[in-house]
């Protein structure tokens, strides 16, 4: 049985966690509890694949605690031997990211399917 969570909709495509992000609009409490239950999904479930989607519409989100709290998950991924791919990022989202001088930081895919694809063959 599949654990619920409060603001992430997870899916599972062989080992690889595929997760959407409930609502598009988080406050900030939100985000950090969102982060929360990425890291339970490192810590508790044993993901050591995670893709996460930041789409198809952006998320109203994307502000300093938000990246923030991308960084620290990405970087519990990579300390269990994880990796961590972001789908969907429209041009918006990826112009951020390369603002905030993150874009090389983060592993970026079109979309859930590829980032299957990609965790497959590494």
């Amino acid at each position: 049985m599949e654990r619920p969570y409060k603001h992430i909709d997870v899916q599972r495509q062989t080992d690889v966690y595929c997760v959407r992000l409930r609502s598009r609009r988080m406050l900030e409490t939100e985000i950090i509890e969102m982060a929360d239950e990425l890291v339970s999904l490192v810590i508790d479930a044993g993901c050591r694949k995670l893709a996460l989607s930041l789409g198809p519409e952006s998320p109203d989100c994307m502000y300093s605690i938000f990246l923030a709290k991308l960084i620290m998950v990405r970087r519990r991924l990579k300390e269990c031997g994880g990796a961590m791919k972001i789908c969907h990022a429209s041009p918006d989202i990826l112009g951020l990211f390369e603002a905030c001088h993150l874009k090389q930081y983060f592993d970026f895919v079109p979309d859930q399917q590829a980032a299957v694809a990609a965790f497959s063959a590494a």
